[in-house]
Protein backbone atom coordinates (compact mmCIF):
# COMPACT_ATOMS: atom_id res chain seq x y z
CA UNK A 1 0.00 0.00 0.00
CA UNK A 2 1.40 3.39 -0.92
CA UNK A 3 1.64 6.24 1.51
CA UNK A 4 -0.67 9.18 0.98
CA UNK A 5 1.18 12.17 -0.43
CA UNK A 6 0.38 15.67 0.64
CA UNK A 7 1.65 18.97 -0.60
CA UNK A 8 2.17 21.48 2.17
CA UNK A 9 1.63 25.03 1.05
CA UNK A 10 3.59 27.60 2.97
CA UNK A 11 2.72 31.12 1.99
CA UNK A 12 5.83 33.30 1.97
CA UNK A 13 5.30 36.62 3.67
CA UNK A 14 7.07 38.99 1.32
CA UNK A 15 7.38 39.37 -2.43
CA UNK A 16 11.13 38.80 -2.13
CA UNK A 17 10.70 35.44 -0.38
CA UNK A 18 8.07 34.35 -2.95
CA UNK A 19 10.51 35.21 -5.75
CA UNK A 20 13.32 33.31 -4.03
CA UNK A 21 11.11 30.26 -3.53
CA UNK A 22 9.98 30.35 -7.17
CA UNK A 23 13.61 30.56 -8.33
CA UNK A 24 14.68 27.68 -6.07
CA UNK A 25 11.89 25.49 -7.43
CA UNK A 26 12.77 26.38 -11.02
CA UNK A 27 16.44 25.55 -10.45
CA UNK A 28 15.57 22.24 -8.79
CA UNK A 29 13.25 21.31 -11.65
CA UNK A 30 16.00 21.91 -14.21
CA UNK A 31 18.55 20.03 -12.09
CA UNK A 32 16.20 17.04 -11.87
CA UNK A 33 15.65 17.14 -15.64
CA UNK A 34 19.42 17.21 -16.21
CA UNK A 35 19.96 14.40 -13.70
CA UNK A 36 17.27 12.26 -15.38
CA UNK A 37 18.75 12.80 -18.83
CA UNK A 38 22.21 11.77 -17.58
CA UNK A 39 21.15 8.72 -15.55
CA UNK A 40 18.47 7.35 -17.87
CA UNK A 41 20.02 8.19 -21.24
CA UNK A 42 16.99 10.23 -22.28
CA UNK A 43 16.41 13.38 -24.31
CA UNK A 44 14.51 16.00 -22.32
CA UNK A 45 12.86 19.16 -23.49
CA UNK A 46 11.42 21.29 -20.68
CA UNK A 47 9.78 24.68 -21.11
CA UNK A 48 8.51 26.90 -18.32
CA UNK A 49 6.45 30.03 -18.92
CA UNK A 50 5.91 32.21 -15.90
CA UNK A 51 2.38 33.57 -16.00
CA UNK A 52 3.00 36.77 -14.07
CA UNK A 53 5.87 38.01 -16.25
CA UNK A 54 5.55 35.98 -19.44
CA UNK A 55 9.19 34.91 -19.06
CA UNK A 56 10.00 31.64 -20.85
CA UNK A 57 12.77 29.39 -19.56
CA UNK A 58 13.81 26.44 -21.71
CA UNK A 59 15.95 23.36 -21.07
CA UNK A 60 16.91 21.03 -23.89
CA UNK A 61 19.25 18.13 -23.21
CA UNK A 62 20.08 17.77 -26.90
CA UNK A 63 20.32 20.92 -29.00
CA UNK A 64 18.83 19.25 -32.06
CA UNK A 65 15.82 17.71 -30.30
CA UNK A 66 12.96 20.07 -29.73
CA UNK A 67 9.93 18.55 -31.42
CA UNK A 68 6.79 20.43 -32.40
CA UNK A 69 3.32 19.01 -31.77
CA UNK A 70 3.12 17.97 -35.41
CA UNK A 71 6.37 16.02 -35.13
CA UNK A 72 5.25 14.38 -31.90
CA UNK A 73 2.06 13.19 -33.61
CA UNK A 74 4.15 11.12 -36.06
CA UNK A 75 6.10 9.24 -33.35
CA UNK A 76 5.29 5.66 -32.43
CA UNK A 77 4.42 4.79 -29.75
CA UNK A 78 2.42 7.96 -29.30
CA UNK A 79 3.91 10.30 -26.69
CA UNK A 80 2.04 10.70 -23.45
CA UNK A 81 1.02 14.18 -22.47
CA UNK A 82 0.77 14.50 -18.71
CA UNK A 83 -1.51 17.26 -17.47
CA UNK A 84 -1.33 19.03 -14.16
CA UNK A 85 -4.70 17.50 -13.22
CA UNK A 86 -3.22 13.99 -13.52
CA UNK A 87 -0.25 14.93 -11.36
CA UNK A 88 -2.50 16.59 -8.78
CA UNK A 89 -4.70 13.47 -8.68
CA UNK A 90 -1.66 11.38 -7.72
CA UNK A 91 -1.08 13.56 -4.67
CA UNK A 92 -4.75 13.50 -3.63
CA UNK A 93 -5.10 9.72 -3.69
Amino acid sequence: MTAKRTIRHRRPDSAKSRCQQRNRRKIQLFLKAYEYCQECDADISLTIRLRHSGEIVFFNSDGSWSPSKEQLATYYPRPKQVTWQEIAARYKS
